[in-house]
């Protein structure tokens, strides 16, 4: 067997051998090359070479306008790049062939690997050059050419790193770095020669070297180019920083420990040092806080003025307060503010000065003294209205005592000529005198009782239909004196947790000062109504003066008897105080709606509650719609026709409408049914609520509208629905009149009153 000693040698010669054409594609491709390169044979044949090897299409053009020069072949050293991408330095012998018949032309490149030679030769040039002056520096100095690979190490490096003498010459840089931070150096150090340029390496990054016995330490690194007659070289200045970083985790554990969030920043403003306090406190992560300015934590509007206060304090440095008397802000990451306290002190380092900031978070502090404050204020308050309150007191006791005092001694005086008439009276007026004195003291008691949290409350289901009924016969002979109509709308079905004896005490009041303050023949409307979610609404109107809006401020103070205090009726001025009190110790509420000349209106709301199983046979009863009333026996009166679902309203409009002798009223439940009557009925008047079961109230006007027979009668609704927009419907579609719940009496009564003009004018009502 033959030997193809020419493919032996093409194959196995050390280096690799490389064969393109002009154009620098690759048409063959060796093992020796594979080995230098990183590339196989299918990776690299068909691809440009210059592309391969980390060249340039001018890098290649350049070296073909050398080949011809040099009369086709052509030896030069240069730095290539591996398919890893690390740099490697070749000795290239390249020649032009010709091949063929066609004698078509080939470039023939031999290259073999020179890195660790020219790294020996850099080396031995670096030596004679900088050795003398590289001894003398304090720190560890290592220079590498741009293949990543020593040329010189000074003593200080070498006893650094633990190593001989000469012995890291050649060596990869890498060597004395950590295995986990060797192959992410191999692209920074590329990258570095593409823009050399002194800095410091790894700014703001934990550095560490390793040393030939595997032993990591932190270090400071500071890199510097050098351009040399053998091409550019890196040197490293290295810096053991190893007790320095044992004095920073000491004096980080300091930090760690304060209780305050603590800031540290140079002269320029740029953050160097927090702890997790200060992390915590603004929401940043400490990654995200160094090397930014520290106006980062700083409110905008003040912000701005921040520089010129720190060159002053860095004019000066001295342990102080930061903004003495001054409202101090920090901003969080999230953009909230929130009030500080700052603290300023000086650190004085190897290279500069620093300022350290412990700063506080004050929220709580502020909100402890903004409640003191409150407090303050209201004692103060308390203490006023205490000595008015016990000069009101002392006024109100005097003056039925000075009644009572002033008629004894008369009738004690004997020698006056008192007639029996005469002392009739003065004991009447004595016996009033008293009563109202009772009152006062019993008023001021209770008062007394529910401030100081004794009075005893017995909170059970209570029936308002009895209990409103009850206290109307109570009010019943006072309103007759004065001529006021008292009208108690039904609540059978109505259930309120309360106590029993202080919520009558409650109607009471509000009742009796409906009729006391109401005018001469006028009236007193008590309704109850659901309000909300599981509450239900006592109301007590009037048709009285009414109150101003300022006499509404000062409407639930002590002995204020809102300007009556020199009237005729006699009054303390504590009735609604305790009223007011007591309605809220039961978990309600009380308030009041008036209006100058036309009244007013006390409410009040409590939890409602489901009727005792005693009571529901009852309700049942009383829900029960009123019985139709024949036209034949409406007496030749105009017939209005009430539909209504709703028993409380049913029967308040029942009770408005007894004290009017010119209707006839029946009355119905149902929508389908209140249809029905109108068309037999042919009633003169309508009224409708508009929220009916079967059919509502105005589906009802329509049909009616639609019917000749009907379309005349004047309808008019009664609603819940408030809003303008369902006022301005219905009036539109016909409705004759609207009115809101709780129904306005006196409005009600104006309404039936002008329907009443229409049916006379149309002369329907048979006795007119």
């Amino acid at each position: 067997m033959t030997t193809d000693f020419d493919q032996l040698v093409l194959d196995k010669a050390p280096g690799g051998v490389i064969v393109t054409d002009r154009h620098g594609k690759v048409a063959h491709w060796t093992g020796g090359a594979e080995q230098l390169f990183g590339y196989t044979a299918n990776e690299a044949i068909g691809r440009y070479i210059y592309e391969l090897t980390g060249e340039s299409t001018a890098d290649w053009q350049a070296f073909l306008a050398e080949l011809a020069r040099n009369g086709g072949a052509y030896d030069y050293e240069g730095l290539r790049r591996q398919k890893s991408g690390a740099p490697i330095f070749v000795n290239v012998a390249s020649k032009i062939v010709q091949d063929g018949p066609e004698r078509k032309e080939f470039i023939l490149l031999s290259k073999n690997d020179i890195t660790r030679q020219k790294a020996l030769r850099d080396a031995k040039h670096v030596e004679a050059k900088y050795r003398d002056v590289l001894e003398s520096t304090p720190d560890g100095i290592v220079m590498a050419n741009s293949t990543g690979l020593i040329v010189l190490a000074n003593t200080q490096a070498e006893r650094l790193f633990g190593y001989e003498p000469g012995e890291l010459k050649g060596q990869p840089i890498e060597v004395l770095l950590p295995e986990r931070y060797r192959n992410g150096h191999i692209s920074h150090r590329s990258n570095y020669f593409v823009q050399p340029r002194s800095r410091t390496m790894g700014a703001g990054l934990e550095l560490y070297g390793l040393r030939k016995d595997k032993v990591e330490f932190p270090v400071e690194i500071s890199l510097s180019p050098i351009t040399t007659e053998e091409g550019k070289l890196v040197m490293s200045a290295i810096r053991d920083i190893s007790e320095r970083r044992k004095a920073e985790q000491k004096f980080r554990g300091l930090l760690e420990s304060a209780p305050d969030a603590i800031v540290i920043v140079n002269r320029q403003g740029d953050i160097v040092l927090v702890n997790s306090q200060a992390e915590q406190l603004f929401g940043y992560e400490r990654r995200e806080l160094l090397g930014k300015r520290m106006e980062v934590l700083i409110p905008q509007r003040f912000a701005a003025g921040h520089p010129e206060q720190r060159s002053s304090f860095f004019h000066a440095p001295r342990p102080r307060a930061m903004g003495a008397g001054l409202e101090l802000y920090g901003l969080r990451r999230d953009g909230t503010e929130f009030p500080v306290e700052i603290s300023l002190s000086p650190l004085e380092t190897e290279g500069e000065i620093l300022v350290s900031s412990a700063i506080r978070d004050i929220t709580e502090r502020k909100r402890i003294e903004r409640a003191l404050q409150q407090q303050k204020l209201e004692l103060e308050r308390a203490n006023k209205a205490k000595d008015l309150f016990l000069a009101s007191m002392s006024h109100e006791l005097r003056t039925p005592l000075n009644a009572i005092l002033g008629f004894a001694q008369l009738l004690n005086n004997e020698k006056l000529p008192v007639t029996e008439l005469q002392r009739k009276t003065f004991m009447g007026h004595i016996l009033k005198a008293g009563e109202h004195l009772l009152t006062l003291i019993n008023e001021i008691l209770d008062l007394a009782k529910i401030e100081s949290g004794t009075v005893m409350l017995s909170i059970e289901p209570v029936g308002l239909a009895e209990l409103l009924q009850e206290a109307h016969r109570m009010v019943d002979v006072a309103a007759d004196k004065r001529g006021v109509r008292v009208i108690v709308a039904p609540s059978v079905d109505m259930y309120v947790k309360a106590d029993r004896t202080r919520l009558k005490q409650i109607v009471l009041n509000l009742l009796s000062n409906a009729i006391k303050y109401n005018r001469e023949y006028g009236a007193v409307v008590v309704d109850c109504a659901e309000a909300g979610v599981d509450k239900i609404r006592v109301s007590v109107q009037d048709t009285g003066p009414g109150l101003k809006p300022e006499q509404l401020d000062a409407l639930f103070q002590p002995f204020n008897r809102l300007g009556q205090e020199g009237g005729t009726e006699e009054g303390s001025g504590i009735g609604l105080v305790v009223t007011k009190r007591l309605v809220e110790l039961m978990g309600g509420a009380i308030g009041v709606q008036s209006t100058p000349g036309a009244g007013s209106m006390f409410w009040v709301e409590l939890p409602a509650t489901a009727a005792p199983e005693s009571a529901r046979a009852a309700i049942a009863a009383a829900a029960m719609p009123a019985a139709e009333q024949p036209a034949q026996q409406r007496g030749g009166l105009p017939l209005l026709l009430y539909v209504e679902d709703n028993p409380t309203n049913l029967r308040l409009v029942e009770d408005v409408l007894s004290f009017r002798s010119d209707l006839r009223l029946i009355t119905c439940t149902d929508g389908v049914q209140g249809l029905d009557m109108a068309r037999r009925q042919l009633p003169d008047i309508l009224l409708l609520d508009m929220n009916l079961p079967g059919l509502s109230g105005r589906e009802i006007q329509r049909q009616l509208r639609e019917d000749p027979a009907t379309a005349s009668i004047p309808v008019l609704a009664i609603s819940a629905n408030a809003m303008r927009k369902d006022i301005d419907a219905a009036l539109d579609a016909g409705f004759f009149r609207y009115f809101t719940k709780p129904i306005d009496i006196n409005a009600l009564q104006d309404g039936l009153d002008a329907a009443l003009a229409i049916v006379r004018s149309n002369g329907k009502a048979s006795a007119l």
